[in-house]
């Protein structure tokens, strides 16, 4: 009984990419100490996904740690964690998007976007803290997009990694979150939320 105590406290200190190699080796409580790290985040990455849909949520947060256990032995180690668990989470959306045929209805609702300069409100997307109308507000934006400005506003991710994880160039990322954060502005500011910005 201490034995198994000591291991978990020792689990607790080890990085996730050490974790990693012992996952790759079946070890169960380097999964265990992995799954309670990331869990929680990689289910609130799918909230966000899927409208605050909590079934989804849930079922694809397992689907993801079934995947870890999967492909352990493919994970590089000289790469962080982070962004090959969200890939792995982006992909499982994706292929619901693809069987569900939600891109169309994502994309109708982003129409006729307006050139111009991009407004001060980088303060305004700290998801962490942010109410019902930012969480209706992401909505609007198509699969791609919203999930680049999850990545890089909720889960703290750099450009690099987010490229990385949707498999799209850097620019075009970069490109996305001008017009998410564009379109979101837009979208607070027709409902009169402007007392948020």
């Amino acid at each position: 009984m201490g034995s198994m105590n000591n291991r978990s406290i020792s689990m607790v200190g080890l990085s996730d990419n050490q974790l990693m190699e012992l996952v790759a080796e079946s070890d169960r409580a380097a999964f265990t100490e992995l799954y309670s790290r990331w869990a929680g985040r990689i289910r609130y990455f799918f909230l966000r996904l899927y409208s605050f849909n909590g079934y989804m949520a849930d079922d694809r947060t397992q689907d993801t740690f079934l995947k870890v256990l999967e492909k352990a032995s493919g994970f590089d180690n000289t790469q962080r964690f982070s962004p090959w668990l969200y890939s792995i989470a982006y992909n499982l959306f994706k292929n619901d998007l693809r069987r569900q045929q939600l891109e169309n209805t994502f994309r109708n609702s982003i129409k006729n976007v307006s050139a111009g300069e991009m407004p001060q409100t980088e303060r305004l997307f700290d998801l962490k803290q942010s109410t019902e109308f930012i969480n209706k507000a992401l909505d609007i934006l198509g699969d791609e997009t919203k999930t680049i400005f999850v990545l890089r506003h909720a889960e703290e991710l750099s450009i690099p990694e987010i490229a990385r994880i949707t498999g799209l160039p850097e620019g075009t990322v970069k490109s996305r979150l001008f017009y998410a954060m564009k379109k979101l502005s837009e979208n607070l500011q027709t409902h009169q939320l402007s007392e948020w910005i």
